[in-house]
């Protein structure tokens, strides 16, 4: 059994990273007032002890809760002459639980402390900046032809999603789905978005070549239209799934980044273009997915425009499913292993498996001459549980 991660600041350790957040904050808090006021100042000490009683400054944490017992120490101490109701006086030198000697062993740990995350704010604060770069890169690349992202000015920004958990689990796994599958007469199958170009030869689009230059694992931007997924995707062949938990930097993310499957090709298209995101709870990457488990969703979202290095290619959503990860040694329709078809029989099968997995009642429109998208996510419905959206391609 793998050790359970311990998070550290100084001598505190804390259960949760949310808490061990929250020190992190506390000890901002603490670097800020310590660098704007001298409180060992009588008067000083005083204001900020009040403010501290008041809950105008607040404290989430020990770190934090120990610092605002200095303070009242200081104010039990040296403040005294300054207060007409000892009841003040009596309830800071009852808060003031640490010594004099403690509270200078503390402020000697806040300030090392300070000196240990000034520079890791420092980090963040760079890498905030790079990420908001980034989303205006993004932005505008998926713009540059004037009309591809126009809809996203009515984009949900505030990312809620209204009674996210009844959305989710509202199907149980179970469609209870009835429409019959289309039927694929093709003995091989041929798409007018078949492409054959030698390696080298595509030229990137003008908008893509900044953020390429920036990775060069990039491979486009998708944008669902009117919903908040608007992201740069990425691909690693020879390590599929380095950007499970990476950042368009290649930074630590919990929430990593869109990614194209290693067997796709971008170049030159095949049968189906499979990219995997994680399913924040923030309704961030493919959080957002869950929401197509609503029908009137459903209808009211179905185009994604996924702009390559080298083209833009617009898609209708066709249909929604729920599954589950298949092993090896079991039966379990693999819907992440439909990658390229040449006959109608490998189409015929991909197109009667999600249409039993779908959540709706309804044929799932796809035929010979398609190219498909799929957005692939987990679910929480089943244990490894999984959900995809299937789109084919109409521009």
């Amino acid at each position: 059994m793998s050790e359970r991660k311990k998070f550290i600041i100084g001598g505190f350790e804390f259960e949760t990273y949310y808490e061990y957040r929250g020190a992190q904050e506390d000890v901002r808090k603490i670097e800020c007032i310590n660098q704007e006021l001298d409180i060992q100042d009588p008067e000083v000490a005083l204001r900020l002890y009040n403010d501290i009683r008041d809950g105008i400054i607040t404290f989430n944490s020990p770190i934090g809760q120990q610092y605002a017992e200095h303070v009242a120490d200081i104010v039990a101490k040296k403040s005294a002459g300054l207060l007409d109701d000892r009841e003040i006086i009596e309830e800071a030198a009852g808060r003031a639980k640490s010594t004099k000697a403690l509270g200078y062993v503390f402020v000697g740990l806040a300030v090392v402390l300070i000196g240990v995350f000034a520079s890791v704010e420092i980090k963040e604060i760079i890498h905030t900046r790079k990420l908001a770069k980034l989303d205006d890169q993004v932005q505008s690349a998926a713009n540059a032809t004037g009309n591809t992202n126009n809809s996203q000015n009515n984009v949900n920004n505030s990312n809620v999603i209204d009674d996210i958990h009844s959305v989710e689990n509202q199907n149980g796994g179970e469609s209870g789905n009835t429409a019959p599958a289309n039927e694929i007469d093709d003995d091989f199958i041929h798409s007018q978005w078949d492409a054959n170009y030698a390696a080298g030869e595509r030229q990137i689009l003008p908008e893509m070549n900044e953020l390429y230059s920036q990775n060069n694992d990039f491979v486009g931007v998708l944008t669902v239209v009117d919903t908040d997924i608007n992201y740069p995707v990425m691909q690693t062949p020879s390590d599929p799934e380095y950007y499970l938990r990476r950042d368009f930097y290649g930074e630590s993310s919990t929430a990593g980044t869109l990614f194209v499957d290693y067997r796709c090709d971008i170049v030159n298209p095949t049968t189906n273009t499979i990219i995997y995101g994680h399913n924040m709870r923030s309704g961030t990457m493919f959080g957002g997915l869950k929401r197509y488990l609503d029908y009137d969703y459903y209808q009211a979202h179905k185009t994604i425009i996924f702009k390559t290095l080298y083209e833009e290619q617009t898609y209708q959503v066709v249909g929604v499913g729920l599954s589950e990860v298949g092993y090896d040694d079991d039966d379990t329709y693999k819907y992440y292993d439909f990658i390229d078809a040449l006959t109608g029989e490998e189409l015929q099968e991909f197109i009667d498996n999600i249409q039993s997995l779908s959540v709706f009642d309804e044929t799932i429109d796809i035929t010979s001459d398609d190219k498909l998208l799929t957005l692939s996510t987990c679910n929480t419905y089943t244990e490894n549980g999984r959900m995809f959206v299937v789109a084919k391609r109409i521009k």
